[in-house]
C-alpha cells in the first residue's frame, strides 16, 4: 500500500495541471474514484442514483454467505461546492436488514494552487449506528487526461471489517475518452483498479448521461470473488439557468432591480364594467377594442374569471389561472406577454391574479419596458408587487351597483367546476433493521370545489395500491408497519372560508373531519412582509379523534420563514405542538433549483432529535390542458418525500410521526400562494423563467 501512495505522490507533484472537473459518484457513495474520494463535488442542480453489488461493512463478515451487494446510492449538488448523498448498503436478499446513511462533501470554493482542488467529507455522519463513519481531507490535481488525487482519513465505525480511508490513501484516473476512464486506487483496505464507461455528453436528452463502473480488488470476495460493478444514472433537476445562483445569473441592467412593494391597495370609484368610461367617445371605443382582444387572448391560454378595466392609462385585469399548475410564475408570464402585445407601449398594466375570487398577488408595471423584458431584451422593469392585494378593480357606479355585482359573483361561483388532483401515497421505512425497503403505495385524489368567494369544499380518497408484507400481518416480523399502513376510504372532509384582511394579512378557518381520524376545526393565518423574504404563520387546531373523544390533536404552532433571493433558498422554522401534541420546533433548509426543491431537516420533539433529507417535485405538466365538463384534471405540483433518521440513540429505532404540521392538502400555502412561490423577492431571483415560460407557451418576437 505504501508504495502505490508514493507512486500517486509522485505523478501529483511532478505533473502539470488544468481545471479540475466535475466527479462521478462511486461505489462509496461519494464523488470519486472506485471507493476513493476525489476533491470533485456534484455539480449543483444536478442528482445521481446509483446501484452496485460490493459487498461492505458488516455484510462481508460471512464470506461464504454474500456473495455480492446490494448498495444503493442517491446523491445531489444542493448547493455550489456541496454535496450530500444518502447511502443505503445491504447484502444479497433485500428481505435482511440494510444500513441507511447519509455521506456529505464541501469542496473549497477556490484554488490556492492552480488545477488543484480542496475538499474535505464525511461518510455515515449524524447517526448512533456508523457503520461506516469516516472523516477525510483529498485534494486533486487535474492535468491533461490524468487526474491524481489523494487524501488522508480517520475510520471511527463500529463494523471493523473494511476500513476504508483510514489512513493514506490515493489514486489516479486516466480520462481516454469523454466516455472511457481507467482508474487505479489505494483505498486503505485494498488495491483497486477499474474502468468507467459513460454515455458520451449530448447523447442523451436533457443533460442526462449514463455510466457503468467495473473495479477489480486485491481483496478476495466469497469464492475468490474479487470483481464488482455499479450502475450510474445522473439526472439534471432544471434547465441550465436553474442551475445557476440568482447572483451568478448574466442580467441586463434596469432601471431599477427593486420593484416597489406596496402592502396594500385601495379602491376608488369608477365603472364596474368591462372598461371604466372615459369622457372621449372614441377612448371609449377604443378601450372596449382593447378590452375585447385581452379577454379573447386570455382566454385561449385558460385563463379564468378575466375581467378588464382602464383607469386612465393604467390596465387593470384580473384573472385566475387553472392551467399552470407546476408554477404560478407561467402563467404571469403569459399573462404579461399577451397583455403587452396588445396594449400600447405608452400605457400601463396591473396584473390581479386570484385564487377563488380571493387576490393574491398584484405586478403592475410599463408596457413597453416589460414588452422588452418577457421578449429578451433589457432588465427586469420597475414595477409595482404586491402580495396579498386588495382588489384593484372599481364597482359601483350608476351602471352597476354593489349588491347586484355581489349577487352576480355568487351566482357565477356556484356552477360546478371542481379541480381533481392525482397523487401518490407512500408511507415508508427505508434501511430498517426489517429490511432495505418496505412501504405502502397508495393513489390519492384531492377533490377541491369551489363555493363563493373564497369558500371551498375539499374531499380525499385513497386506494392501496401495493405494499410489502411487513406492512401487513403476513410479514415475517408480524407486521410490524401496520399501524403505518396506507388503507382505502375518504379521508378529508373539510369545508373552508379565506380572508384577506389587509397588510398581507390572510385567513383561513376549517372545519369537517382531517386525515381520515380527527373531527374539528383549524385555523391558519398567514402574514407576508414587504418582498416576501419574510413570513410568518400561525395555526390552531380543535381536533378530536373520530371513535374516541377524549383523544385530542391540539396543535398550537408558529413558524418563520425567510428567503434568501441571491442563492434561491429559504429557511423554515417551526416551533411549538404539533399534531400530535408533541412538543418541539422543526428546521427545514430548502434550495430551490426550478420547480425541484430539496430539503435538509432537523426536528426535535419530545427530547428525540431527527436529521433528514428530501426533495419536492412536480407531478404534473407544466402547462395542463383546459376543463372537460367543467372539470379540471391534473397531478400534483409539489410531491415531497422524506427519509429521517433518529440522532444520539442506539439502535435507530424507527419513530412515525414525529413533529406533524397539521395542514391538509388545501391550506393556504398549496392552494392559494403557489407553495410560497409568489413573491417579489421569488419572481426577481427566478426571473428567467418568466422569459423561457411566454418563449414557450406564448408567442414571443423573434
Amino acid at each position: 500500500m505504501k508504495k502505490g501512495l508514493l507512486s500517486t505522490l509522485l505523478i501529483f507533484i511532478c505533473l502539470p495541471s488544468l481545471v479540475q472537473a466535475q466527479g462521478s459518484l462511486n461505489m462509496q457513495g461519494m464523488s470519486g474514484l472506485l471507493n476513493v474520494p476525489d476533491a470533485s463535488v456534484h455539480e449543483y442542480g444536478m442528482a445521481t442514483a446509483a446501484w452496485d453489488n460490493q459487498v461492505d461493512g458488516r455484510f462481508s463478515r460471512e464470506l461464504t454467505r454474500n456473495d455480492q451487494g446490494n448498495d444503493f446510492n442517491v446523491g445531489v449538488g444542493i448547493f455550489p461546492h456541496v454535496e450530500v448523498v444518502g447511502r443505503n448498503a445491504a447484502n444479497r436478499s433485500t428481505a435482511g436488514g440494510s444500513d441507511l446513511s447519509f455521506n456529505y462533501k464541501l469542496q473549497l470554493p477556490w484554488e490556492l494552487l492552480q488545477g488543484v482542488s480542496l475538499a474535505i467529507g464525511e461518510q455515515d455522519f449524524g447517526g448512533s449506528v456508523n457503520e461506516y463513519d469516516t472523516k477525510y481531507a483529498v485534494a486533486t490535481w487535474q492535468y491533461g487526461k490524468f487526474r491524481s488525487t489523494v487524501g488522508v482519513g480517520r475510520y471511527d465505525g463500529r463494523v471493523g471489517q473494511t476500513q476504508r480511508l483510514d489512513g493514506l490513501f490515493g489514486g489516479v484516473e486516466f480520462a481516454a475518452t469523454d466516455w472511457l476512464s481507467l482508474l487505479i486506487e489505494d483505498d486503505g483496505h485494498s488495491q483497486n483498479t477499474g474502468v468507467r464507461i459513460s454515455s458520451p455528453s449530448g447523447l442523451l436528452p436533457a443533460g442526462w448521461q449514463v455510466s457503468t463502473l467495473l473495479m477489480l480488488s486485491a481483496k478476495e470476495g466469497v469464492d475468490s470473488r474479487d470483481d464488482w460493478y455499479g450502475f450510474n444514472i445522473k439526472i439534471p433537476l432544471g434547465k441550465e439557468y436553474e442551475r445557476t445562483l440568482p447572483s451568478s445569473q448574466i442580467r441586463a441592467n434596469s432601471s431599477s432591480l427593486k420593484p416597489r412593494i406596496i402592502e396594500e391597495q385601495y379602491a376608488g370609484t369608477s365603472s364596474g364594467g368591462a372598461q371604466s368610461s372615459r369622457s372621449s367617445e372614441t377612448h371609449d371605443q377604443e378601450g372596449g377594442n382593447y378590452a375585447s382582444r385581452l379577454t379573447g387572448e386570455l382566454a385561449e391560454y385558460n385563463f379564468e374569471k378575466i375581467r378588464v378595466q382602464r383607469q386612465g392609462q393604467e390596465w387593470v385585469i384580473a384573472f385566475e389561472d387553472v392551467s399552470f399548475n407546476q408554477n404560478a410564475l407561467d402563467g404571469l408570464a403569459v399573462a404579461i406577454g399577451v397583455v403587452t402585445s396588445i396594449l400600447p407601449a405608452g400605457d400601463r398594466f396591473y396584473l390581479q391574479l386570484e385564487k377563488y375570487r380571493i387576490p393574491v398577488f398584484g405586478l403592475g408595471g410599463g408596457v413597453g419596458a416589460w414588452h422588452a423584458f418577457i421578449n429578451g431584451r433589457g432588465g427586469l422593469p420597475d414595477s409595482v408587487m404586491v402580495i396579498a392585494p386588495s382588489s384593484k378593480l372599481r364597482r359601483g357606479s350608476r351602471y352597476d351597483n354593489v349588491i347586484s355585482s355581489t349577487l352576480e359573483e355568487v351566482k357565477d361561483y356556484l356552477a360546478f367546476r371542481p379541480t381533481i388532483m392525482f397523487k401518490p401515497v407512500v408511507s415508508s421505512a427505508l434501511g430498517s433493521e426489517y429490511g432495505v425497503l418496505d412501504y405502502s403505495l397508495a393513489t390519492r385524489a384531492d377533490v377541491v370545489i369551489p363555493l363563493w368567494q373564497g369558500a371551498a369544499f375539499n374531499v380525499s380518497r385513497d386506494w392501496s395500491v401495493l405494499e410489502t408484507k411487513d406492512f401487513t400481518d403476513d410479514g415475517i416480523y408480524g407486521g410490524v408497519f401496520k399501524a403505518q399502513r396506507i388503507s382505502d376510504g375518504v379521508k378529508d372532509r373539510v369545508l373552508s372560508q379565506t380572508f384577506r384582511l389587509g397588510r398581507g394579512l390572510t385567513t383561513m378557518l376549517s372545519y369537517g373531519r382531517f386525515f381520515a381520524e380527527s373531527d374539528g376545526a383549524s385555523i391558519e393565518q398567514r402574514w407576508d412582509l414587504g418582498d416576501g423574504r419574510n413570513r410568518f404563520r400561525v395555526i390552531l387546531t380543535d381536533f378530536k379523534d373520530k371513535h374516541d373523544s377524549q383523544i385530542t390533536r391540539n396543535a398550537r404552532l408558529a413558524s418563520w420563514r425567510y428567503f434568501f433571493q441571491n442563492t434561491n433558498s429559504e429557511v423554515n422554522i417551526t416551533g411549538g405542538k404539533f399534531y400530535s401534541e408533541d412538543s418541539g420546533y422543526k428546521i427545514d433548509f430548502t434550495q430551490h433549483i426550478g420547480n425541484t426543491r430539496l430539503h435538509l431537516i432537523y426536528k426535535r420533539s419530545d427530547g428525540d432529535a431527527f436529521a433528514g433529507v428530501g426533495f419536492t417535485i412536480p407531478l404534473t405538466p407544466r402547462k395542463s390542458g383546459g376543463r372537460i365538463a367543467a372539470m379540471q384534471i391534473t397531478g400534483t405540483p409539489s410531491w415531497r418525500y422524506e427519509v429521517n433518521t433518529i440522532l444520539g440513540e442506539q439502535g435507530n429505532r424507527l419513530v412515525f410521526g414525529p413533529a406533524v404540521i397539521p395542514t391538509e392538502h388545501f391550506n393556504l400555502r398549496n392552494g392559494y400562494f403557489n407553495g410560497d412561490r409568489l413573491s417579489p423577492a421569488y419572481i426577481r431571483a427566478n426571473q428567467e423563467r418568466l422569459r423561457d415560460a411566454w418563449q414557450t407557451f406564448g408567442g414571443a418576437d423573434d
